[in-house]
Protein backbone atom coordinates (compact mmCIF):
# COMPACT_ATOMS: atom_id res chain seq x y z
CA UNK A 1 0.00 0.00 0.00
CA UNK A 2 0.92 3.65 -0.48
CA UNK A 3 0.37 4.97 3.06
CA UNK A 4 1.32 8.60 1.50
CA UNK A 5 -2.11 9.01 0.00
CA UNK A 6 -5.46 9.93 1.35
CA UNK A 7 -6.69 7.35 1.54
CA UNK A 8 -3.94 5.00 1.08
CA UNK A 9 -4.32 3.50 -2.30
CA UNK A 10 -2.61 0.52 -4.10
CA UNK A 11 1.31 0.82 -5.03
CA UNK A 12 1.66 -0.72 -8.69
CA UNK A 13 2.84 -3.75 -6.92
CA UNK A 14 -0.35 -4.60 -4.88
CA UNK A 15 -2.56 -3.46 -8.00
CA UNK A 16 -0.89 -6.09 -9.35
CA UNK A 17 -1.67 -8.60 -6.83
CA UNK A 18 -5.09 -7.69 -6.76
CA UNK A 19 -5.49 -8.09 -10.48
CA UNK A 20 -3.33 -11.77 -10.34
CA UNK A 21 -5.70 -12.58 -7.08
CA UNK A 22 -9.17 -11.60 -9.01
CA UNK A 23 -8.03 -14.16 -11.71
CA UNK A 24 -6.99 -17.18 -9.47
CA UNK A 25 -10.33 -16.47 -7.89
CA UNK A 26 -12.43 -16.76 -11.50
CA UNK A 27 -9.78 -19.72 -11.73
CA UNK A 28 -11.43 -21.56 -8.62
CA UNK A 29 -14.85 -20.51 -9.39
CA UNK A 30 -14.84 -22.16 -12.70
CA UNK A 31 -13.05 -25.20 -11.62
CA UNK A 32 -15.64 -25.71 -9.28
CA UNK A 33 -18.46 -25.05 -12.11
CA UNK A 34 -16.40 -27.78 -14.13
CA UNK A 35 -16.38 -30.28 -11.11
CA UNK A 36 -20.18 -29.46 -10.11
CA UNK A 37 -20.94 -30.43 -13.86
CA UNK A 38 -18.59 -33.45 -13.56
CA UNK A 39 -21.06 -34.80 -10.55
CA UNK A 40 -24.27 -34.19 -12.78
CA UNK A 41 -25.10 -31.57 -10.56
CA UNK A 42 -25.66 -33.78 -7.34
CA UNK A 43 -25.12 -30.67 -4.99
CA UNK A 44 -24.64 -26.92 -5.50
CA UNK A 45 -25.99 -24.08 -5.33
CA UNK A 46 -27.51 -21.15 -7.94
CA UNK A 47 -27.38 -17.19 -6.89
CA UNK A 48 -29.93 -15.25 -8.87
CA UNK A 49 -30.27 -11.45 -8.60
CA UNK A 50 -33.32 -10.02 -9.30
CA UNK A 51 -36.00 -7.57 -7.96
CA UNK A 52 -38.13 -8.29 -5.37
CA UNK A 53 -41.64 -7.76 -7.47
CA UNK A 54 -39.92 -10.20 -10.27
CA UNK A 55 -38.97 -12.49 -8.08
CA UNK A 56 -42.88 -12.64 -6.65
CA UNK A 57 -43.77 -13.06 -10.33
CA UNK A 58 -41.43 -15.66 -12.13
CA UNK A 59 -40.25 -17.91 -9.21
CA UNK A 60 -43.21 -19.70 -8.60
CA UNK A 61 -43.59 -21.15 -12.25
CA UNK A 62 -40.03 -21.87 -12.58
CA UNK A 63 -38.99 -23.15 -9.54
CA UNK A 64 -40.98 -26.40 -8.90
CA UNK A 65 -39.77 -27.52 -12.33
CA UNK A 66 -36.09 -26.83 -11.39
CA UNK A 67 -36.36 -28.15 -8.01
CA UNK A 68 -37.59 -31.54 -9.98
CA UNK A 69 -34.73 -31.44 -12.82
CA UNK A 70 -32.17 -30.77 -10.49
CA UNK A 71 -33.32 -31.68 -6.63
CA UNK A 72 -29.65 -31.23 -5.13
CA UNK A 73 -29.15 -27.56 -6.80
CA UNK A 74 -29.99 -25.24 -4.26
CA UNK A 75 -31.65 -21.89 -5.65
CA UNK A 76 -30.73 -18.10 -3.42
CA UNK A 77 -32.35 -15.02 -5.03
CA UNK A 78 -30.52 -11.59 -3.93
CA UNK A 79 -33.71 -9.32 -4.58
CA UNK A 80 -32.00 -5.73 -5.01
CA UNK A 81 -32.95 -3.28 -7.14
CA UNK A 82 -32.79 -3.86 -11.14
CA UNK A 83 -29.68 -0.84 -10.97
CA UNK A 84 -28.20 -2.91 -8.83
CA UNK A 85 -28.22 -5.99 -10.48
CA UNK A 86 -25.24 -5.49 -13.03
CA UNK A 87 -23.04 -4.64 -10.28
CA UNK A 88 -23.87 -7.56 -8.32
CA UNK A 89 -23.48 -9.66 -11.41
CA UNK A 90 -20.08 -8.07 -12.58
CA UNK A 91 -18.45 -8.28 -8.74
CA UNK A 92 -19.54 -12.05 -8.33
CA UNK A 93 -22.08 -11.47 -5.46
CA UNK A 94 -24.63 -13.24 -8.21
CA UNK A 95 -24.50 -15.77 -10.95
CA UNK A 96 -26.88 -14.65 -12.95
CA UNK A 97 -29.34 -11.89 -13.02
CA UNK A 98 -32.80 -11.10 -14.31
CA UNK A 99 -33.37 -7.51 -15.00
CA UNK A 100 -35.08 -5.30 -17.84
CA UNK A 101 -33.09 -4.37 -20.71
CA UNK A 102 -31.55 -2.26 -22.17
CA UNK A 103 -27.97 -2.73 -19.93
CA UNK A 104 -26.50 0.20 -18.18
CA UNK A 105 -23.05 -0.22 -20.35
CA UNK A 106 -20.88 -0.07 -17.42
CA UNK A 107 -19.65 -3.62 -17.43
CA UNK A 108 -18.78 -6.09 -19.65
CA UNK A 109 -22.02 -8.63 -18.94
CA UNK A 110 -23.16 -11.37 -21.43
CA UNK A 111 -26.66 -11.46 -21.87
CA UNK A 112 -29.80 -13.69 -23.03
CA UNK A 113 -33.35 -12.24 -23.42
CA UNK A 114 -35.90 -14.23 -21.35
CA UNK A 115 -39.24 -12.51 -22.57
CA UNK A 116 -41.32 -9.64 -23.75
CA UNK A 117 -43.36 -7.80 -21.64
CA UNK A 118 -46.03 -4.83 -22.53
CA UNK A 119 -46.23 -2.22 -20.23
CA UNK A 120 -49.70 -0.84 -20.03
CA UNK A 121 -51.37 2.51 -19.20
CA UNK A 122 -53.83 2.75 -16.09
CA UNK A 123 -56.42 5.15 -15.02
CA UNK A 124 -59.16 5.57 -12.60
CA UNK A 125 -60.89 7.60 -15.19
CA UNK A 126 -61.40 7.17 -19.08
CA UNK A 127 -59.13 8.75 -21.51
CA UNK A 128 -59.73 9.65 -24.68
CA UNK A 129 -59.27 6.15 -26.48
CA UNK A 130 -59.17 5.08 -29.71
CA UNK A 131 -59.72 0.95 -30.90
CA UNK A 132 -57.64 -1.26 -32.87
CA UNK A 133 -58.13 -3.78 -35.45
CA UNK A 134 -58.87 -6.31 -32.63
CA UNK A 135 -61.10 -3.95 -30.88
CA UNK A 136 -58.87 -3.26 -28.11
CA UNK A 137 -58.51 0.09 -26.78
CA UNK A 138 -55.33 2.03 -26.70
CA UNK A 139 -54.39 5.64 -26.37
CA UNK A 140 -51.79 7.85 -27.75
CA UNK A 141 -49.71 9.95 -24.74
CA UNK A 142 -50.23 13.29 -26.32
CA UNK A 143 -53.88 12.65 -25.61
CA UNK A 144 -53.74 12.55 -22.16
CA UNK A 145 -53.79 16.18 -21.40
CA UNK A 146 -51.79 17.71 -18.35
CA UNK A 147 -52.61 14.67 -15.86
CA UNK A 148 -50.50 13.99 -13.25
CA UNK A 149 -48.24 10.91 -13.67
CA UNK A 150 -47.57 8.17 -10.86
CA UNK A 151 -43.79 7.01 -11.71
CA UNK A 152 -41.49 4.82 -10.05
CA UNK A 153 -38.59 7.01 -9.09
CA UNK A 154 -35.35 7.67 -10.98
CA UNK A 155 -32.75 4.69 -10.89
CA UNK A 156 -35.64 1.84 -11.43
CA UNK A 157 -35.65 0.09 -15.09
CA UNK A 158 -39.01 1.11 -15.69
CA UNK A 159 -38.61 4.38 -14.84
CA UNK A 160 -35.85 4.61 -17.48
CA UNK A 161 -37.80 3.02 -19.86
CA UNK A 162 -40.95 5.65 -19.27
CA UNK A 163 -38.66 8.59 -19.28
CA UNK A 164 -37.47 7.20 -23.30
CA UNK A 165 -41.30 6.67 -23.95
CA UNK A 166 -41.82 10.30 -22.93
CA UNK A 167 -38.76 11.70 -25.06
CA UNK A 168 -39.88 10.15 -28.25
CA UNK A 169 -43.26 11.72 -27.97
CA UNK A 170 -41.79 15.28 -26.51
CA UNK A 171 -44.46 14.79 -23.25
CA UNK A 172 -42.74 16.34 -20.39
CA UNK A 173 -45.54 16.00 -17.50
CA UNK A 174 -46.13 18.85 -14.97
CA UNK A 175 -46.58 16.90 -12.26
CA UNK A 176 -44.96 13.97 -11.46
CA UNK A 177 -45.48 11.50 -7.94
CA UNK A 178 -42.93 9.38 -7.60
CA UNK A 179 -43.02 5.92 -6.03
CA UNK A 180 -40.77 3.10 -5.60
CA UNK A 181 -43.30 0.44 -5.75
CA UNK A 182 -45.16 -0.46 -9.14
CA UNK A 183 -47.97 -1.82 -7.04
CA UNK A 184 -48.26 1.58 -5.45
CA UNK A 185 -48.44 3.20 -8.80
CA UNK A 186 -50.65 0.88 -10.17
CA UNK A 187 -53.55 1.07 -6.61
CA UNK A 188 -53.10 5.03 -6.37
CA UNK A 189 -53.98 5.34 -10.76
CA UNK A 190 -57.12 2.72 -9.96
CA UNK A 191 -58.57 5.53 -7.15
CA UNK A 192 -57.93 8.17 -9.82
CA UNK A 193 -54.56 9.57 -8.53
CA UNK A 194 -53.43 10.14 -11.68
CA UNK A 195 -51.95 7.93 -15.09
CA UNK A 196 -49.63 5.33 -14.01
CA UNK A 197 -47.82 2.76 -16.43
CA UNK A 198 -46.86 -0.53 -15.74
CA UNK A 199 -45.80 -4.08 -16.30
CA UNK A 200 -48.53 -6.43 -17.41
CA UNK A 201 -47.29 -8.93 -14.26
CA UNK A 202 -47.83 -6.08 -11.82
CA UNK A 203 -51.52 -5.72 -12.95
CA UNK A 204 -51.50 -9.43 -12.44
CA UNK A 205 -50.24 -9.95 -9.08
CA UNK A 206 -51.82 -6.40 -7.72
CA UNK A 207 -55.76 -5.94 -6.48
CA UNK A 208 -56.76 -2.33 -7.36
CA UNK A 209 -58.93 -0.43 -4.93
CA UNK A 210 -61.30 0.23 -7.67
CA UNK A 211 -61.65 -1.28 -10.94
CA UNK A 212 -59.19 1.24 -13.49
CA UNK A 213 -59.23 1.75 -17.04
CA UNK A 214 -56.54 0.18 -19.12
CA UNK A 215 -54.96 0.89 -22.71
CA UNK A 216 -52.25 0.14 -25.01
CA UNK A 217 -49.87 2.86 -25.14
CA UNK A 218 -49.72 3.64 -28.73
CA UNK A 219 -51.52 1.09 -31.36
CA UNK A 220 -49.03 -1.25 -31.69
CA UNK A 221 -48.07 -0.73 -27.65
CA UNK A 222 -45.13 -0.53 -25.57
CA UNK A 223 -42.59 -3.39 -24.53
CA UNK A 224 -39.18 -3.81 -22.71
CA UNK A 225 -37.63 -7.13 -22.58
CA UNK A 226 -36.47 -8.76 -19.36
CA UNK A 227 -33.05 -10.53 -19.71
CA UNK A 228 -30.76 -12.85 -17.63
CA UNK A 229 -27.06 -11.24 -17.56
CA UNK A 230 -23.75 -13.15 -16.43
CA UNK A 231 -20.35 -12.25 -16.34
CA UNK A 232 -18.11 -12.06 -19.92
CA UNK A 233 -16.52 -15.60 -20.52
CA UNK A 234 -18.10 -16.99 -17.82
CA UNK A 235 -19.13 -21.07 -17.48
CA UNK A 236 -22.37 -21.49 -16.94
CA UNK A 237 -23.13 -25.30 -15.52
CA UNK A 238 -25.95 -26.86 -17.07
CA UNK A 239 -27.98 -26.12 -13.95
CA UNK A 240 -27.49 -22.53 -14.58
CA UNK A 241 -28.10 -22.84 -18.21
CA UNK A 242 -31.34 -25.28 -17.12
CA UNK A 243 -32.58 -21.75 -14.82
CA UNK A 244 -32.63 -19.51 -17.91
CA UNK A 245 -33.91 -21.97 -20.20
CA UNK A 246 -37.08 -22.49 -17.99
CA UNK A 247 -37.32 -18.69 -17.39
CA UNK A 248 -38.23 -18.61 -21.21
CA UNK A 249 -40.15 -21.67 -21.18
CA UNK A 250 -42.71 -20.61 -18.26
CA UNK A 251 -43.22 -17.26 -19.50
CA UNK A 252 -44.41 -18.11 -22.77
CA UNK A 253 -45.98 -21.73 -21.96
CA UNK A 254 -47.46 -20.77 -18.55
CA UNK A 255 -47.08 -16.92 -17.73
CA UNK A 256 -48.63 -15.16 -20.81
CA UNK A 257 -51.11 -17.42 -20.92
CA UNK A 258 -52.20 -16.38 -17.64
CA UNK A 259 -51.76 -12.85 -17.86
CA UNK A 260 -54.17 -12.82 -20.68
CA UNK A 261 -56.96 -14.92 -18.83
CA UNK A 262 -56.66 -13.12 -15.39
CA UNK A 263 -55.90 -9.69 -16.19
CA UNK A 264 -58.07 -9.57 -19.48
CA UNK A 265 -57.06 -5.99 -20.77
CA UNK A 266 -56.92 -3.60 -22.10
CA UNK A 267 -60.69 -4.16 -23.06
CA UNK A 268 -62.36 -1.42 -20.58
CA UNK A 269 -65.70 -3.18 -21.52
Amino acid sequence: FNRNTTPISLTPAGERYVETARMILSLNDRLRHDISDINDQKKGRVIVGISHARASFFLPYVLPEFQRQYPGIEVRTVEVRSDQIEEYVSKGKCDIGILPFPLSGAYDLEQEIVCREELLLVSGTPLPEKARSDGQAFVNLKDCGDRPYLLLRKGHGIRSAVDVLFLEHEISPSHIFETTSNETAYRLSSVGMGISIVPESTMMLSHAVSVPFCYHIGENGFFWKIGAVYRQKEYLTKAQRAFIGLLQECFDEQILPEIQREIKAPENV
